[in-house]
């Protein structure tokens, strides 16, 4: 089971926020091939949103290709590709990655700018590993 979370406040739309959320689960491998996703009614409820919102993730996730919906049973991601990934779907990923590592920043009170400030932090301890 994935967990989303959205911050109401961020000007962000919702619906944005758990495409983006979904979407990264799928290409990180958190949510893999047939995964079942929480039902329209379960979802909604989990994050107090419409259930119109939701339906609507679900469809962009549909037509992208990431999930697949059966009358009855419910939504499941579809295999992925292990191909390669093309450089606009590289920003797409890393835009996501980073505005998920925003919202959560957010949640601590870690402003976007403390967040820059330790970037480079993270690249050197990475160079000694």
């Amino acid at each position: 089971m994935i967990s989303i979370s959205v911050d109401y406040h961020s000007g962000i739309p919702v619906y944005k926020q758990m495409v983006s959320a979904i979407t990264s689960a799928i290409q990180l491998g958190e949510l893999g091939d047939g995964d079942k996703l929480p039902s329209i009614r379960e979802l909604s409820n989990q994050l107090n949103i419409n259930p119109n919102t939701t339906a609507k993730v679900y469809r962009e996730l549909e037509l992208t290709g990431l999930i697949e919906s059966r009358a009855g049973s419910g939504s499941f991601v579809l295999p992925q590709e292990a191909a390669t990934l093309s450089a606009v779907e590289k920003q797409s990923l890393v835009q996501s990655l980073f505005s998920s590592l925003l919202l959560e920043a957010k949640k601590y009170q870690i402003s976007e700018q403390e967040v820059f400030a330790l970037l480079p932090l993270t690249e050197a301890k990475e160079a000694q590993s």
